[in-house]
């Protein structure tokens, strides 16, 4: 199945800033356990490296579970696509089976299904889900499937929400509810959903109860608002009202009257009005709200007070008489001791957790908190084009890298068979030191052998004429004329013309389209931005183009922040795709290629 075009972001922006914020939060949180937990490593201390770990197991562990419940052809997992702005949930008007389907964050996108009894799973396209966890795919669930978990790019699911839609209850197939309610105690909240064409039978209240006696959060939403007109809706929703406020003593519940199906359509398609009319971002408001509500600040408070505990140890036991000093270690007496230096490392981490906790206790960002916090809210991009963007390679290194491949191919074949060639090589002393090792990388030891000598005898030729000179010159001056640098070299004049037609094709092509500015943008490492910056007129575009690399930057930084932290946590297994290549997007991004800076493939020869 190919993805569709998320034209527009999955939550409000006052939403996703919400959710930003928090995330940016529990990683500076992370960041002060890292350090700690570094400085506890280097005193060997391994009961506060446990404990150490253990709080940092406890943030990367920070998933809130939303399960969405309710009777069978409600509409649920059209409900989630609708939120998650993406048509992959298989929907119908026949029950599914007692398969629990969870939707977590992933790029590329994929389904990893579990069997019961067993820890192992396998891989399947998107496109194969309902072959698992559809009646017609899986009748009765023969293939004795678990869960079935769906990964989706949602930058929704990126923030740590793990999503769930169950099986539907009161249709035929009893072991659907059974399912259903075995998991309710693994929910922190439910959306539990019903239609405004049968609102809440006699079935669904019974399960209400049910789910009341595990979760405390429900969000009760109406579906299929779409169906029915204006007047029909509010008789609806005040029969809802009144029926919770009798039989689940709900004092004054509130609904969310929603279609998931216009949800779903206006965001594929672009339309703000059609959004609105679907009703579905006051449901997502109020959901972000929860997720960050506060929850989400007492699991801070309460997380960075046990490290404030743990820090506090560790500063009166490197206190304490006994402490190890330079002297004790190494068996030399330095300037300073390891004990004061930990003493002021663990002081340090104090102060920082003291200024973290303060900013959350007066819910007023701190310095530190403010910086923790920035992100690009001047000029929000569109979260699908920086997912996307976080897996590619700069477009003018792409392009560079494949015609220097084919250069380079071709050149090592010439210098072997045509004489011509080989002695403008040899007069410029070969190529510089880079393409001299890439151009080992694809030539084999025949080939350098072939058409490499001419290069040293020509250089033996001119380093001894330098021996019979009379010039009163410094050796160490005429020897440097003859290394070749990238004036001489063949390769870098072929690179550099090809970079410059590169960046001149981008121009051409932002001249030709009017709607370059709000357009997508190309990805680009910061050496190419710099160049193509460098010949950009439009100062509109050129803040575009600032702009989405300094977001690019960012979701970068988050991903390998993500890595660390469930490194050190030891939660691996949790780790995305993004956050596992993270670190080399990020060094392509700040400095090129390596394709274009480095040796392709380099065999010693002993």
């Amino acid at each position: 199945m190919e993805s569709n075009q998320i034209t527009l972001n999955p939550l409000p922006s006052r939403a996703v800033d919400r959710l930003h914020d928090y995330e940016r939060l529990k990683l500076k949180l992370a960041s002060i356990l890292r350090q700690t937990l570094a400085l506890i490593n280097s005193q060997r201390n391994y009961e506060a490296h446990r404990k150490c770990q253990e709080l940092l197991a406890r943030l990367a562990d920070d998933r809130f579970t939303l399960a969405v419940v309710g009777q069978f052809s409600r509409g649920k997992s059209s409900l989630m696509n609708a939120i998650l702005g993406m048509d992959r949930l298989p929907v119908g008007l026949v029950p599914l089976t007692s398969v629990i389907t969870k939707v977590a964050y992933g790029n590329p996108e994929r389904v990893m299904i579990q069997y019961a009894g067993t820890q192992f799973g396998t891989e399947a396209r998107i496109d194969e889900l309902p072959m698992y966890v559809t009646e017609t795919g899986n009748p009765g669930n023969q293939m004795d499937i678990a869960a079935a978990e769906v990964q989706l790019p949602s930058d929704f699911l990126r923030r740590g929400l793990y999503f769930v839609d169950t099986p539907g209850v009161g249709s035929v197939i009893t072991e659907n509810t059974k399912t259903t309610e075995a998991f309710l105690p693994s929910a922190d909240a439910v959306i539990f959903i019903t239609s405004f064409d049968s609102p809440l039978g006699r079935e669904e209240l019974e399960f209400l109860f049910k789910v009341r006696e595990h979760v405390g959060k429900i969000f009760f939403v109406v579906n299929k608002s779409d169906l029915v007109s204006t007047a029909q809706r509010e008789q609806v929703l005040s029969f809802l009202r009144n029926k919770l406020k009798a039989v689940l003593s709900l004092s004054e519940p509130r609904l969310f009257p929603v279609s998931a199906l216009l949800g779903l359509q206006a965001k594929l398609t672009g339309s703000a009005d059609q959004l609105t009319q679907s009703g579905l971002p006051e449901l997502e408001e109020s959901l972000t709200e929860f997720l960050t509500s506060d929850k989400t600040v007492e699991f801070l408070l309460r997380t960075s007070k046990l490290a404030m505990s743990l820090v506090g140890e560790l500063q009166m036991t490197s206190s304490s008489p006994g402490a190890p000093s330079d002297e004790n270690v190494s068996g030399t007496k330095g300037k300073g001791t390891t004990q004061d230096a930990a003493h002021a490392s663990f002081e340090e981490l104090l102060d920082s957790l003291w200024a973290f906790r303060k900013g959350l206790i007066e819910d007023s960002p701190t310095k530190d908190q403010k910086a923790a916090l920035a992100q690009t809210h001047h000029q929000r991009m569109p979260d699908a084009e920086l997912m996307q963007a976080t897996r590619q390679s700069c477009v003018v290194c792409s392009h560079t890298a494949d015609v220097m491949f084919k250069f380079m191919a071709k050149f090592q074949f010439e210098i072997l068979v045509n004489a011509e060639t080989r002695s403008q090589l040899a007069e410029n002393g070969g190529l510089c030191s880079l393409h001299t090792w890439q151009y080992s990388g694809i030539s084999s030891p025949q080939g350098i052998s072939g058409s490499y000598f001419k290069v040293l005898m020509t250089l033996s030729r001119k380093l001894n004429a330098l021996t019979e000179s009379d010039s009163s010159q410094v050796d160490g001056l005429r020897t440097k004329d003859l290394v070749t640098d990238a004036k001489k070299c063949r390769a870098c004049r072929e690179q550099q013309v090809t970079q410059e037609r590169a960046i001149q094709k981008l121009l051409d092509d932002f001249a030709t389209n009017h709607d370059a500015v709000s357009g997508a943008v190309p990805v680009l490492c910061l050496p190419h931005l710099s160049l193509l910056l460098e010949k950009v007129n439009d100062q509109a575009l050129a803040k575009r183009l600032i702009a989405f690399e300094s977001a690019l930057f960012e979701r970068l930084a988050e991903n390998m922040e993500r890595y660390a932290l469930k490194h050190d946590a030891l939660r691996r297994y949790l780790q995305s795709k993004d956050e596992e290549v993270a670190y080399h997007r990020a060094l392509s991004q700040l400095v090129g290629d390596k394709r274009l800076n480095s040796p392709w493939q380099i065999e010693y020869l002993l």
